[in-house]
């Protein structure tokens, strides 16, 4: 699928964007399911960046396999975990450790890929010329096709299975809660009940004195 250049540019700055905040929101936040929330949204991105290189078949298999398989998995999973939401941790000596390498990892490639003559990576004319033939063709068609006709009702059995799932998770999730907060209410002893009638009787005694 060719894409004009503007369309190239405007879906290569949501990759810049999309990328390292969804990176950053899956280690910052605290919310475990936003966590998951913001690595759909890096598996997204990846997907447009496959797009732009004209790899229709491999973006829409990143979309459906990651993004709407594996991600989903893990939102189920952490919905059905006892603790969703943990604690602020403050940075040590190897959370700086963890920092550094990073941050190696991320500068290393950088430096290469900026330093590397790519103008020797040319291609000959033959290979430029069957490349240009297999970029005007394009895969998302016969990807739809064939799951509207051939692989129909396994496209419907898994859509109805991610529902059932879906529901399922939810009311696992929705009991356990309401069991955390029936064991958390806290009902006052005998003893306290009684003393609290009593005052109360004492009052309404002295009223009428």
């Amino acid at each position: 699928m060719s894409l004009s250049e503007s369309i190239h540019e405007f879906i290569f700055i949501l990759i810049e964007l999309g990328i390292p905040s969804g990176s950053l929101g899956v280690v910052s936040f605290t919310n475990v399911i936003h966590s998951a929330f913001m690595s759909g949204l890096v598996l997204t991105c990846i997907s447009l960046f496959y797009l732009i290189l004209n790899a229709d078949f491999v973006a829409a298999a990143q979309l459906l396999i990651y993004v709407g398989a594996i991600n989903v998995l893990i939102v189920f999973a952490v919905m059905l975990t006892d603790k969703t939401v943990g604690s602020n941790s403050y940075p040590t000596k190897e959370s700086g450790i963890t920092l550094a390498a990073c941050a190696t990892l991320f500068v290393s490639p950088t430096l290469v890929i900026q330093n590397t003559e790519w103008s020797y990576a040319s291609f000959s004319n033959d290979q430029s010329k069957i490349i240009e033939e297999l970029a005007k063709k394009s895969d998302i068609k016969e990807i739809g096709y064939r799951l509207l006709t051939k692989f129909l009702v396994s496209f419907e059995l898994l859509s109805i299975i991610l529902l059932v799932a879906s529901i399922g998770a939810i009311t696992v999730a929705r009991e356990e809660q309401t069991e955390v907060m029936n064991k958390g209410a806290v009902t006052p002893p005998p003893s306290s009940q009684h003393k609290s009638s009593s005052c109360r009787s004492m009052i309404i005694d002295s009223k009428f004195y």
